[in-house]
């Protein structure tokens, strides 16, 4: 029973905080309305870059086709495949919903955990993070403008320095802090907290964005037919799970290491719920319920890949030592 808790005890926060957020969700909006989605992101990146060992993403930059064929998967296959996905959807919020979850880039936090949970390369799941963002202010822009049928009407250069501030400067302070000795040895040494930490922050964004869905729909301003929501929630597992199993088997096609094919295959299907949320204010007034896929989408790749990171991580073990009970927790 020990062994389950430890291993799952993410699932089951996950599982839990969302069945709170839909049995009270006015009574929490004061609470999740003190949770800022950047600083959190912030803080939970940082967090993550100063565990990462700086030979590590240096060698992953020297050798960047992995995390190049991921952004390639994340801004290619998987927004084409939200884009037909949309085309079936009856309501106008859900299509706009499912673009912008697919647009987005690599989240920000969960994708370096979870690789690192399943015994991944997690310097390639970063770069993937940092190339993902670095060129959002074109290919998200470009597949909305597409997939949404409108001119997306935020400023292109405030989105550039907002996601600066939320990942480049986060990552960067990270790695600083590690390449001072003391510093270093002090994350390496705590590594396994340090990621329990992270955890609980992206929870912490998952729960808001579940409180906010929960009290839309509990407000009864707006009625969603149960077929619509099975629709969209089916549409939302199917892009991740084409774009998580798509990058996992065409990595190990182009010969890729399994810790980079774990990498590219978390890297290129999960989506920054953070940066979802700060594009859907665009669209908020006048399809509120756009919010929905989004939260559907970023649940979905935790539950899932959750189950998923442990499978790869239990898959490795011929090659690999495994870590103790409490390391999985990472």
């Amino acid at each position: 029973m020990k062994k389950f808790f430890l291993k799952r005890w993410f699932l089951l926060l996950l599982v839990g905080g969302i069945s709170l957020a839909a049995w009270m969700p006015r009574s929490l909006q004061p609470v999740v309305g003190v949770l800022e989605p950047k600083v959190i992101v912030s803080v939970a990146l940082f967090l993550m870059a100063w565990c990462l060992e700086s030979r590590h993403l240096w060698s992953t930059l020297l050798r960047p086709w992995p995390a190049v064929w991921a952004v390639l998967i994340s801004y290619g296959l998987l927004p084409a495949v939200a884009w037909t996905a949309s085309l079936l959807l009856e309501l106008a919020d859900f299509r706009i919903g499912l673009m912008i979850a697919a647009s987005v880039p690599c989240t920000l936090a969960s994708a370096v955990l979870w690789t690192r949970m399943a015994r991944g390369n997690e310097a390639t799941a970063l770069l993937v993070t940092l190339l993902t963002t670095g060129t959002s202010w074109l290919a998200t822009t470009g597949w909305l403008i597409l997939g949404t049928g409108t001119q997306v009407g935020f400023d292109v250069g405030k989105l550039m320095g907002a996601l600066f501030l939320v990942l480049v400067l986060p990552v960067g302070a990270g790695q600083l802090f590690q390449a001072i000795p003391p510093l270093g040895r002090f994350a390496i040494r705590y590594k396994t907290g340090l990621g329990v930490v992270s955890q609980i922050l992206v929870f912490s964004i998952v729960f808001r964005a579940a409180v906010e869905v929960f009290d839309k729909l509990e407000g009864g301003s707006v009625t969603v037919a149960t077929a619509s929501i099975a629709a969209v929630m089916t549409a939302c597992l199917a892009i991740h799970l084409i774009g998580l199993t798509f990058g996992f088997w065409s990595s190990r096609a182009l010969r890729f290491d399994r810790p980079n094919q774990i990498a590219v295959a978390f890297g290129c299907s999960q989506k920054s719920l953070p940066v979802a949320l700060f594009l859907y204010q665009t669209y908020a007034e006048a399809y509120p319920l756009a919010v929905i896929p989004l939260a559907i989408y970023h649940m979905g790749q935790l539950i899932v890949d959750t189950v998923v990171a442990e499978r790869m991580a239990d898959g490795g073990h011929h090659k690999m030592e495994m870590p103790d009970e409490a390391q999985v927790l990472t």
